[in-house]
């Protein structure tokens, strides 16, 4: 006979990403499957440190298990190393310690995207899609993250790799205003940017803005990470080419299954679970869209 279990998942969002609004609802469906107790903790902004002071109140509450993401690891590795020595099995998810297995944190495995090669992905979808001149990354966190890094990278390599320049610009993802205007002033200033990638929902939104505010003609081509219902609109309305999907509520909801397969069944995995990259563009995006208004993608 199974048994019903507690989990925490801590995760680092910041105000006002619906991103995380996606990822619950996949927790709380798989919770209601599996006839289990998740309780959510978040910051509210980016800020690592008060994730870490969250872990460890999770900790201390002795769940069955611990579901968290890893933005950075010098900020978590401690709270999630105590955990598992305290007898409590973690599963990574969405942003995940990118060192060596012999390395990282000993969670059981990763469920979430492949960042870099994502952020590779987009650079090659831009040079099919266009004569690129300079590419703009805009990165709506202001200090690093894994996650963002990865993308960052992977996008920077596979257009160095044609020769093409990149350059990228952080911007404080939950004010929108100000977001906008640092972009459409970057790009009024920068003729030769003809393509932006951007992170997430925060920094798309900032750029569909900045394009009423740029009065230069021809506003650089748009690709984006993550969807949500401006995403969709964008893409089919041309605004946006197109969008990387890592299909966070399969992050949300397989991080809650796999821990009760683990915790009751004894199941594990070999290797870790990606969910993306996908690419959603105007080929596929009616499909897309009925996924992100049912509100599982």
């Amino acid at each position: 006979m199974t048994r019903k279990i507690k989990l925490y998942a801590i995760t680092h969002d910041i105000l006002g990403d619906i991103f995380w609004d996606v990822f619950r609802k996949g927790l709380v469906d798989a919770a209601s499957r599996y006839d289990a107790d998740v309780e959510h903790l978040r910051p509210g902004k980016f800020a690592p440190e008060i994730q870490a002071s969250l872990i460890e109140a999770a900790v201390a509450a002795k769940p069955d298990g611990i579901i968290s993401t890893i933005p950075s690891v010098a900020a978590v590795d401690k709270p999630l190393r105590f955990a598992i020595t305290q007898g409590i099995p973690v599963i990574c998810v969405n942003a995940k310690d990118d060192r060596p297995e012999v390395e990282r944190i000993p969670y059981l495995f990763y469920i979430g995207g492949d960042d870099k090669d994502a952020g590779e992905l987009a650079a090659n979808y831009l040079c099919k899609s266009l004569t690129l001149e300079t590419a703009l990354c805009v990165d709506h966190y202001l200090y690093d993250h894994i996650c963002h890094n990865a993308r960052w990278t992977g996008f920077h390599n596979g257009l160095a790799q044609k020769n093409i320049r990149t350059q990228r610009l952080r911007i404080p993802g939950e004010d929108r205003s100000t977001s906008a205007k640092e972009i459409a002033a970057f790009i009024e200033g920068h003729s030769d940017v003809n393509a932006i990638l951007t992170l997430g929902p925060p920094g798309a939104q900032a750029v569909l803005k900045a394009a009423d505010l740029v009065r230069r003609p021809n506003f650089p081509k748009h690709m984006t990470f993550d969807l949500a219902p401006m995403q969709i609109e964008a893409i089919q309305t041309g605004q946006i080419l197109a969008a990387i999907d890592s299909q966070q509520y399969l992050q949300g909801y397989l991080s809650v299954q796999w821990m009760w397969f683990y915790l009751n069944c004894g199941f594990t995995l070999s290797k870790d679970i990606y969910t993306g990259p996908v690419t959603v563009d105007a080929a596929n995006v009616a499909l897309a869209a009925d996924g992100v208004a049912r509100g599982f993608r």
